[in-house]
């Protein structure tokens, strides 16, 4: 564990079964709070199914969870107490206002203030329009009134099942500022389920990937790029004569040189492609041919790598 993170959620040899099927294999991993971790896999991977599992809407089979320390089989009302979320779609009382609510849900909590409830909507960003009913709220703004509902009571824990369903790029984006101030600001664990990386890796600080309801790790965002890059590292270079630099340099060893799409590509070992890229400006300005940009490419996006990563996920299984 990280210095200095306490565990939120810690899960341990969770196995479940449906019938015949072996839903979930050892499922294992642990989330910190104050921060964002991603739970990735491509669509019945299981993601669900462990959701489920850790918030107790469905039983496991065998395995541990624990809740801010308490384990949800012999203290299930005191690991609850510290877990907000919303599985699916949040639902709300359409004919009520958001206020409204938010006060009927508030009744089944302890301590929750009407102070609270205008924290959170100013958190959510829906001040101004915490007064409108909900049946005339986007689908953007559900969800924003939804996060709100699930952080009323101050949890430790935030699960969100795949919250940017349906949400249009602006949408994502001021969900994605809500949860990141949340886990960096107030501390929170927030776990979000995806399968779609491109979303994920402008949110989360760490992320885990199950495929075929087994985990395949969990990586930082730095370890997954680290991964995807391998031995080499590209730059693309644009000049005013790309074929006299490529002249210029074709005798070089040491290293690969190309021409893509009138740009002069450069292939060098990662130990010491710093040098090699130096060297390469210096003998082009030196042969007085314009130098206009140099920049680095990398090799594969994360997208990529988790499609390579989860490509035998198989069977469906949420």
């Amino acid at each position: 564990m990280p210095e200095n993170k306490k565990v939120a959620l810690k899960i341990e040899g969770l196995n479940k079964t449906l019938g015949k099927r072996h839903i979930l294999h050892d499922i294992a991993f642990e989330a910190y709070e104050g921060e964002v971790f991603g739970f990735l896999g491509p669509n019945g991977a299981g993601k669900t199914t462990t959701i489920k599992c850790a918030v107790g809407l469905i039983s496991m089979d065998s395995g541990k969870i624990e809740i801010e320390g308490k384990d949800v089989n012999k203290d299930f009302e005191g690991a609850m107490a510290n877990v907000g979320g919303i599985v699916e779609n949040p639902e709300m009382y359409k004919y009520l206002t958001a206020r409204q609510n938010l006060e009927q849900y508030a009744r089944m909590r302890d301590g929750v203030t009407p102070e609270r409830i205008e924290e959170v909507a100013k958190i959510v960003g829906l001040s101004n329009r915490i007064d409108e009913k909900v049946g005339k709220y986007s689908l953007g703004m559900r969800q924003r009134i939804g996060v709100a509902q699930a952080i009323l009571h101050k949890p430790k824990l935030l699960i969100l099942d795949e919250p940017t369903n349906g949400l249009d790029p602006a949408g994502i984006k001021e969900l994605r500022d809500i949860l990141k101030h949340l886990a960096h600001e107030e501390g929170v664990c927030v776990i979000v389920s995806s399968h779609l990386m491109s979303e994920m890796e402008l949110m989360c600080d760490r992320v885990g990937i199950i495929a075929n309801g087994s985990m395949l790790g969990v990586y930082t965002l730095e370890e997954m790029i680290s991964s995807s890059n391998g031995a080499t590292t590209d730059y693309l270079i644009k000049c005013s004569d790309v074929n006299r630099a490529y002249e210029l340099l074709e005798n070089d060893e040491g290293y690969e040189k190309k021409i893509v799409n009138e740009e002069l590509e450069i292939v060098a070992p990662n130990e010491n492609a710093h040098e090699i890229i130096s060297a390469v400006n210096r003998k082009i300005i030196l042969a007085d041919i314009g130098l206009y940009e140099v920049t680095k490419r990398e090799k594969k996006k994360l997208e990529e790598v988790f499609i390579e990563m989860t490509a035998n996920g198989g069977d469906q299984i949420e």
